[in-house]
C-alpha cells in the first residue's frame, strides 16, 4: 500500500497521556499494572531472569519496567522524543531513540523482541525492514511478539456492518466508529488475520496468530486478583462471558477478535 508513517513530531506527550491505548492505566499505575497487551505479551514471552530483551517502540515504557522488575536485561527504543521522556521516568531500563528499520545493536543479541501496538504504525515496506533488522538482532531460537491494535475484520471489513444492523433491529447501543480522525491519520496499516500472516510468511517469518477477544473477557485469564479498586477494565458478567464463548471459536474468531497477537520466529535459511 502507499502509506507512509507519521512524523515522530505527532507522538507527543498529550498522545501517550490520552490518545495511546492503555492510558488509563498508566495514568493510575505508570508501569506497576498494564494494559491488557502488554500483560499477555509478558505470559507468552515466557522469559527467565538475566535473559535479554528489546521493546521496540516502548512508548511510556510500561513493559520495560515489568521486565526490569523480573530481572530481565531489556532495552528501550522509539523514534518519538516524548515517548522515551515518559519512559525514562517509568522505567530504570535504558532507552534510546533509533529506527527500528536501522536498530543500533550487534547481530544476535536478544532472546525477544516486543513489538507491542506499532505494526498499524508502518507502511509494508518499512515492517520489510523491521523485520530484517529483527530477525538480525535476535539470538537463534528467539521469539518476536507482536500485537496490532485493531482487527480490520472487526471494526471496518466483515462484521462491523452487520454489528450495527443487528443493533439497531434489537434497539441496542449501536457501535461507533472505533477510531478518531487522529488514530486514522496514524494507523497507517491496520490488519486483519490473513494479511498479518502473509506479511510474515513473505518476509521468512513462522507466525502463529492468534485472534483475541474483547479485553473484558480476558480479565482472569490476564491478571491475578485481588484486582485494584481502581481497575479500569471492567470484567465481563457471567451469563455474556459464556454467551462470547460460544461464538468465539473456529472459524468465527478471526471476524470476531478485537485484536490479533502473535509469536514469531525467523524462518531457517
Amino acid at each position: 500500500m502507499s502509506a507512509e508513517a507519521a512524523k515522530a513530531e505527532s507522538y507527543d506527550e498529550r498522545y501517550y497521556r490520552q490518545t495511546c491505548g492503555g492510558s488509563e492505566f498508566f495514568d493510575r499505575y505508570g508501569g506497576r499494572v498494564v494494559k491488557p497487551a502488554l500483560a499477555l505479551a509478558l505470559k507468552r514471552a515466557q522469559m527467565k531472569e538475566g535473559m535479554t530483551a528489546l521493546d521496540a517502540g516502548c512508548g511510556r515504557g510500561e513493559l520495560l519496567y515489568q521486565l526490569e522488575k523480573r530481572g530481565i536485561k531489556a532495552v528501550g527504543a522509539d523514534f518519538s522524543p516524548a515517548a522515551l521522556g515518559l519512559a525514562a521516568k517509568t522505567t530504570k531500563a535504558p532507552v534510546m531513540r533509533a529506527d527500528a528499520r536501522r536498530l543500533p545493536f550487534v547481530d544476535a543479541l536478544f532472546d525477544r523482541i516486543f513489538f507491542l501496538g506499532v505494526v498499524d504504525h508502518l507502511p509494508d515496506a518499512d515492517l520489510e525492514s523491521v523485520l530484517g533488522e529483527f530477525r538480525r538482532v535476535l539470538k537463534p531460537g528467539g521469539l518476536l511478539l507482536l500485537s496490532t491494535c485493531v482487527n480490520t475484520d472487526y471494526h471496518k471489513r466483515k462484521t462491523y456492518a452487520l454489528r450495527r444492523t443487528l443493533a439497531r433491529a434489537l434497539r441496542l447501543a449501536v457501535p461507533a466508529p472505533l477510531r478518531s480522525t487522529e488514530d486514522e491519520a496514524l494507523h497507517v496499516n491496520e490488519h486483519n488475520e490473513s494479511g498479518l500472516r502473509l506479511l510474515f510468511e513473505r518476509n521468512g517469518w513462522n507466525a502463529r496468530v492468534e485472534p483475541r477477544p474483547n479485553d473484558k473477557f480476558a480479565v482472569a485469564e490476564l491478571y491475578e486478583p485481588p484486582l485494584p479498586p481502581d481497575f479500569p477494565l471492567k470484567p465481563a458478567k457471567p451469563w455474556r462471558r459464556l454467551l462470547h464463548a460460544a461464538f468465539f471459536r473456529g472459524p468465527w474468531k478471526k471476524y470476531l477478535a478485537r485484536e490479533l497477537f502473535c509469536v514469531a520466529a525467523p524462518q531457517k535459511r
